[in-house]
């Protein structure tokens, strides 16, 4: 096996700040003397608590939803020590892991694949029980195990064996990847006893070691938080108790939080509803937030299709003819949600660099049809897209409408499908499907370049059988290469080669052509300070009580 090099010779590279999001307002910094104590109180409706599509039965962090502003990752954040953190700040130093539970950063093996963490010395659990390498152990063979069925087996696909002695984690992967400390800042990572149960049902995981404990759960009906003596930790922790109440309808919730009878609003206030709540309280001053998101709207252009196969100019063409501002204007409410874009990676995610490689404020019809000139194959596309009611990848008619227009524009007569997002996953991602486009919203894993790129992109999510992830069947062999390449780095380095990437098969093979990126929004009580607008979720943890 090959030495591995200790803290002391290799410092891993922070992974860098990703997702732009917005700075705290001056105004609502917090005071020299930080008040302590008191009850936040917290409201979500019924269908905000899904997990991944399913409503609770059980609190398992095993079945987090990852999508920015989950509303269970938010519990999870405030209850749980995993190794690596996102400390509670803004972007970009709150997307940056940092050491949590581990004593510092990992020593990795000269071939990128071996990787030790050494456990703080001393960690308890809520309960008052030894925290140590095997409850992370075990936290990730419950993950890992197919019967669990657990969302974050993707996530950890490329482990190939864990270990532990003592406050030592050794964690072994199928191919070099540097973005492991980022993975485990997240909530499948979240420690767990050592008989923690294997139940593809979940199982209600009450012992915290982060700042607060779940110390009890009526499914349907209300979680309580509090604070947990026992963590040795840095992060913030300000009120002595959270009580999450699920119940109402949105109207009723957020008029809850506006009189103050609760604090938090913990759902993302749709558009119909948050145009008053904008006119009323302004945007980022110091009750309605937005976070500028990882999920980007896009055409995947389908690059075996007989219409897109080394079609790369009526490919380039689409990217020139697409009207991104007007496919804005035409989703109700987005003006100020959603913001153009021309490239795969969001721009919040590290190394990001404006390129300007296709036009955002209107098209450039004169370039798209002249590249389009002889590059039509009969001129008629297929297009998949999901409907306006799909949670998460939501695609207004008139969204469609103005992509089938601005395409016509060039000789292209496109064919709408509206179909189910699982549908077109299971479809699509079986090689030969029918389609030349899909229209949809693309969030990511998790905010790492490589969870773009490779994830949407790579040639190996394009060669399975079934259940493919690179939809565009974008599977060139030197952009694969580098891929592989640039995914083996850390830091500022990886950020660096996996943004010239995006930029460089964006120009010149042209596999998506990018419209908006998406956000999420929180509101909250005037009660509510202490504010910091942590990048992965709403910080429960954090909050004060004024």
């Amino acid at each position: 096996m090959a030495r591995l090099r200790g803290p002391g010779q290799i410092l891993l590279v922070a992974l860098g700040a990703t997702l732009v999001l917005l700075g705290i307002p001056a105004g609502s910094a917090p005071a020299t003397t930080t008040p302590d104590g008191g009850t936040l109180l917290v409201v979500t409706p019924p269908a905000a608590n899904g997990f991944c599509g399913s409503r609770i039965s059980a609190l398992d962090p095993a079945f987090t939803c990852l999508q920015q502003g989950s509303r269970p990752a938010s519990i999870w954040y405030a209850t749980c020590a995993t190794l690596t953190a996102f400390p509670d700040a803004p972007a970009p130093d709150g997307l940056v892991p940092q050491p949590e539970a581990a004593a510092g950063p990992p020593a990795i093996s000269r071939d990128g694949r071996t990787f030790v963490f050494t456990v703080r010395r001393g960690l308890r659990f809520s309960d008052g029980s030894a925290l140590t390498a095997r409850n992370f152990r075990r936290a990730l063979s419950r993950v890992l195990d197919r019967t669990m069925a657990s969302p974050g087996a993707e996530v950890f696909s490329d482990v190939g064996h864990v270990s532990s002695r003592g406050l030592k984690l050794r964690i072994v992967l199928n191919r070099p990847s540097g973005d492991l400390p980022t993975r485990l800042a997240l909530p499948f990572a979240c420690p767990v006893p050592l008989r923690f149960p294997v139940d593809p049902a979940g199982f209600t995981l009450t012992a915290g070691s982060g700042p607060y404990y779940i110390a009890s759960y009526v499914p349907d009906k209300v979680i309580v938080l509090k604070r947990n003596r026992y963590y040795q930790g840095s992060r913030p922790h300000h009120a002595d108790k959270v009580v999450v109440t699920i119940g109402g309808d949105l109207p009723t919730d957020i008029k809850a939080v506006e009189d103050g009878s609760d604090d938090v609003l913990l759902f993302d206030p749709p558009s119909y509803l948050r145009a008053g709540l904008e006119q009323q309280y302004g945007v980022n001053k110091d009750q309605l937030f937005r976070r500028w998101g990882w999920q980007t709207g896009a055409l995947v252009l389908n690059t075996s299709s007989p219409l897109f196969k080394g079609n790369v100019a009526l490919r380039q063409a689409i990217n020139y003819a697409v009207d991104r501002s007007a496919i804005i204007s035409a989703i109700p409410s987005s003006f100020d949600s959603r913001k153009p874009t021309d490239q795969v990676m969001p721009s919040g995610i590290p190394g990001w660099k404006d390129y300007r490689l296709y036009p955002l404020t209107g098209p450039d019809l004169g370039r798209a049809q002249k590249l389009a000139q002889g590059n039509l194959r009969g001129g008629r596309a297929i297009l998949w897209t999901t409907p306006q009611t799909a949670p998460g990848r939501s695609i207004w008619p008139d969204e469609t409408q103005v992509v089938v227009s601005n395409l016509r524009a060039i000789g292209l007569d496109v064919q709408p499908e509206v179909m189910a997002p699982d549908v077109i996953d299971a479809e699509a991602g079986t090689p030969g499907a029918p389609y030349d486009m899909i229209l949809s919203e693309w969030p990511l894993e998790y905010p790492d370049p490589g969870a773009a790129l490779v994830h949407f992109l790579g040639g190996e999510n394009a060669r399975k059988p079934s259940g493919n992830s690179n939809l565009a069947y974008f599977d060139e062999p030197a952009y694969d290469r580098r891929m592989a390449a640039a995914d083996r780095l850390t830091g500022t380095a990886r950020f660096r080669a996996f943004a010239k990437l995006d930029a460089d098969i964006m120009r010149n093979q042209a596999p998506w052509a990018p419209l908006y990126e998406a956000s999420t929004w929180s509101f909250q009580s005037k009660r509510v300070g202490c504010l910091r607008m942590q990048a992965m979720v709403v910080d429960l943890a954090a909050m004060c009580l004024r």
